[in-house]
């Protein structure tokens, strides 16, 4: 499939720089064009000004001569006629003229009922100027015109053919550019499906053991059998719980969610983390501590923002250790910035860049030894986003690891 969407994108950007390249060629002829039918219409203008005035009164209406002292390039002519058609002198400017050529030249001009145009029979341009009792005709060849046009063509061609094994070479380079994040998800959600599939599979695994065992022993009571159940149960919260935390990446990964609008004093809400987590570190032999600046206010879902706190406090204590402490910090300012530092182990830095990502452990086994699946940071990254903040994690041996969080702080009115 991603072999397909590459050559799809290959394709289309080749089209399009090809498309854009042959519209600025097609301009570029159209426009030269037009200014060598301009460069015509002034010679035809040149000739009917020459014309006149190399008029001799003298001389007898059915003369055929040639003025050497009109430059203009091209084959052109001069002719007066009377109202029917007649033609009475013809006057050449870089041609050799015969009779026929010219009265049928004057005939198809007067034709035409224009004063300017093209007889394409004649490969010729026109111009009619009225005077008095007479017509000047002025005519120029176009043979250069489109000789010139269809050289402009041929360039325009040849420049077009020779861009397009460079349009196709930057059509690949940009293909893999654009796939690469394509790729990249695509790995990701392959392996978000295995991970999910496989974590799921544990549960369901005992869920059906156990329903296995209690089938066996149909005629026990369910207070003999208690032990089972109760497996059953803390299976089926187990699975429920890891179905809330899929359902909600999934919405978020579908922007199903709005950004929340409502105030949060995030204080009292560290505050109140941090209490529902002495117990169990005092439990676990921690000493934690809190510096929680009073009044820091962002925008945002109460819940979720618990729900961040409380992630961030238990993935400190788990990992902090025997006799470790774990801090809290809470500063306001310009934005309102949330740091849960632990003592424990560093984590490796090459583990440090996928922290945030779905079901991964820096430790596998002592993640699954402590119960988690590996979303807890996955979640606690979409709710950051989704309050339009940033996460970051700084882990050194001597300094332990501290996960920062930065919120868009909300000034009291």
């Amino acid at each position: 499939m991603l072999k397909k969407l590459r050559w799809k994108f290959i394709l289309i950007i080749t089209a399009l720089l090809a498309g854009m390249l042959a519209a600025a060629l097609a301009v570029q002829t159209v426009s030269a064009a037009r200014q060598y039918r301009e460069e015509t219409e002034r010679v035809l203008q040149a000739v009917l000004d020459r014309g006149e005035a190399a008029l001799d009164p003298l001389r007898p209406f059915g003369g055929l001569g040639q003025d050497d002292e009109l430059r203009t390039g091209l084959p052109a002519f001069y002719a007066v006629a009377d109202r029917w058609g007649r033609v009475g002198l013809a006057l050449g400017f870089n041609a050799v003229l015969d009779e026929e050529t010219v009265v049928r030249a004057v005939e198809e001009a007067l034709a035409a009922g224009r004063e300017s145009g093209r007889l394409e029979g004649l490969g010729l341009r026109f111009l009619i100027r009225s005077g008095g009792n007479r017509l000047e005709l002025a005519f120029a060849g176009m043979d250069w015109e489109r000789g010139a046009v269809r050289r402009q063509a041929l360039a325009a061609a040849l420049i077009l053919a020779a861009a397009l094994p460079g349009f196709f070479v930057v059509s690949v380079l940009l293909s893999r550019w654009l796939v690469r994040p394509v790729e990249e998800s695509w790995r990701r959600q392959q392996q978000f499906v295995a991970d999910a599939s496989h974590e799921l599979k544990t549960p369901l695994t005992v869920l059906l053991a156990d329903a296995d065992i209690l089938l066996g022993h149909p005629d026990d009571t369910i207070r003999s059998q208690s032990r089972w159940v109760e497996h059953l149960r803390d299976e089926g919260l187990r699975m429920k719980g890891l179905v809330e935390d899929l359902l909600f990446l999934a919405r978020g990964d579908a922007g199903d969610r709005e950004r929340p609008r409502g105030r949060v004093e995030l204080s009292q809400v560290c505050e109140g983390c941090v209490m529902s987590f002495e117990p169990l570190a005092f439990e676990a032999g921690l000493v934690l501590e809190s510096s929680v600046v009073p009044g820091v206010g962002v925008t945002g879902d109460g819940e979720e923002l618990r729900r961040l706190c409380a992630i961030l406090l238990d993935n400190a204590c788990k990992y902090c250790g025997p006799g470790g402490t774990v801090r809290v910090t809470l500063e306001g300012g310009g934005e309102a910035a949330l740091t849960v530092h632990n003592t424990g182990e560093p984590i490796p830095a090459e583990d440090q860049a996928h922290l945030f990502e779905r079901f991964y452990r820096a430790d596998a086994a002592r993640g699954r030894e402590k119960g988690g699946y590996g979303l807890g940071l996955s979640i606690a990254a979409a709710i950051v986003e989704r309050h339009g903040g940033k996460i970051a994690v700084r882990s050194t041996a001597g300094e332990g690891t501290a996960f920062t969080v930065t919120l868009p702080q909300e000034k009291r009115g």
